[in-house]
């Protein structure tokens, strides 16, 4: 079976730069809650919603989870595996790198996480090119302050084939800031069916679930 890694193209990247340095946070679910618990709230989230959506939660209870996000999302992963009755993250793996260029500034950032409903879920994902500063005059510039490395296309077709590799029917994703959602478009993803989905897309653009059916 695939591992996570694998879609990770550090060969591609690697050869741009004279020093790459790797740091691998977190290889299983119980390190990915203890080292990136910035990201272990939308990483819930997103799972809830489609537990609403898939009906494992009746609609009545969809605001179960309110008490917790009010208490600053404290316990969210615990209380989403209590209402899931099993464990909602089967496998996790985050990693950075560095190079010279900005050496104590991570340029790339991968987070991944199989998940509820049947998804390879991209937590987190930077491919910046950091010898490349985006102008102020560019409207880019509000949102990232590097040019990309080029090579987002060929981590999705390598997450393509770890997902058939493990039997996973979608790669989703949430969208971060307005133009993401263009560039994810093109590469195929579908805004979610979810309520919530399809309400954040609508009314605000961004911070809305997308996910990209693997076969």
């Amino acid at each position: 079976m695939p591992e996570l890694k694998d879609a990770i193209p550090v060969d591609l990247f690697t050869p741009m730069f004279k020093e790459v340095r790797e740091n691998v946070v977190a290889t299983t679910v119980l390190d990915f809650l203890k080292k990136k618990p910035k990201q272990e709230p939308s990483l819930s989230l997103f799972i809830w919603d489609e537990m609403v959506h898939r009906g494992v939660v009746p609609n009545d209870d969809k605001f179960k989870i309110a008490p917790v996000i009010n208490n600053e999302f404290k316990g969210i992963y615990k209380f989403v595996k209590g209402e899931l009755g099993k464990d909602p993250v089967s496998d996790a793996y985050s990693v950075e790198y560095f190079n010279e260029v900005v050496p104590d500034d991570a340029f790339v950032e991968v987070s991944l996480a199989q998940c509820f409903p049947d998804d390879i879920h991209i937590v987190d994902v930077e491919f910046s090119d950091n010898r490349k500063l985006i102008p102020a005059t560019d409207p880019s510039s509000k949102f990232r302050t590097y040019k990309g490395l080029h090579v987002f296309d060929e981590f999705l077709n390598r997450l393509k084939g770890v997902a058939r590799g493990r039997d996973v029917g979608r790669i989703s994703l949430i969208v971060a800031w307005p133009p993401l959602h263009k560039v994810f478009t093109r590469h195929g993803f579908r805004v979610s069916e979810t309520e919530m989905a399809q309400r954040g897309y609508k009314m605000a653009g961004h911070g809305h679930s997308m996910y990209l059916p693997v076969n």
